[in-house]
């Protein structure tokens, strides 16, 4: 009788900490981290935070917007989370945010429909280049101007692709899995990798009143990783964390 009533106890315990937290998710513009598919949000980041989900009782609900918006929403405190971020790329917004531990890395590359001899970025002068609304892309960027890299901003890397696939732009950054996973599932887009624009370590951002989710995120992330999970979910989309 009385370990039945520790157990209800410890669950009751369990339901009162739960708690529900937003999280982004940029509208066909990430996979295989999240896309839409039959009206549900499916993905490496949706899959992470199911797991998580299990571990702490917390509910993570996943809204979909462009990045231009999302960040502004993120910067307006309506949105709690925003899944695989390095702290650099959100340096310059108004709301930074805190961040759990890393857990995984994301690499992004320059990417063509046909490869020559570019190994610089100053190879790339004179050409048009396509990126993503609201990304940042670190030291490369000093290359974005009228004289050297014609910089063409879209909506989401989906959009990026056709572009590319339709000649509008010569080249385009973004993630590595993501043009890899485009490429798997559409035989008639074909990608060149040109060159790496950085590969970096990647972490949960966190609104900065959320700091004891921060911890247990960090802490959940950590034992995903030293028990195969992360890894496992990221093999279920053909990528590596």
């Amino acid at each position: 009788m009385f370990r039945s009533l520790l157990l209800i106890s410890c669950l009751f315990s369990f339901l009162l900490k739960a708690e529900s937290y937003t999280v982004l998710s940029y509208h066909s513009a990430n996979p295989p981290y999240s896309f839409v598919e039959n009206k549900k949000v499916k993905g490496i980041f949706p899959d992470i935070f199911n797991r998580i989900s299990e571990l702490t009782g917390h509910q993570f609900n996943f809204v979909n917007f462009s990045v231009a918006r999302g960040l502004n929403l993120f910067d307006q405190g309506k949105i709690d989370i925003e899944p695989g971020v390095n702290p650099l790329w959100r340096r310059h917004t108004k709301t930074p945010g805190i961040y759990s531990d890393f857990y995984a890395s994301s690499r992004e590359v320059v990417i063509s429909k046909t490869r020559n001899q570019e190994k610089a970025p100053g190879d790339l002068y004179g050409k048009v280049l396509g990126v993503v609304r609201g990304y940042r892309y670190g030291a490369f960027e000093q290359h974005f101007a009228e004289n050297k890299i014609l910089k063409v901003d879209a909506r989401s890397e989906l959009e990026l692709l056709t572009q590319l696939n339709h000649g509008r732009i010569d080249y385009a950054i973004m993630g590595e899995a993501t043009a890899l996973y485009y490429q798997k599932v559409n035989h008639k887009i074909h990608l060149a990798p040109v060159m790496t624009v950085s590969e970096l370590p990647v972490a949960m951002r966190l609104q900065p009143n959320l700091s004891s989710l921060q911890q247990e995120l960090s802490r959940v992330l950590h034992e995903m990783s030293e028990n195969g999970e992360i890894e496992k979910i990221y093999a279920k989309y053909g990528t590596k964390p």
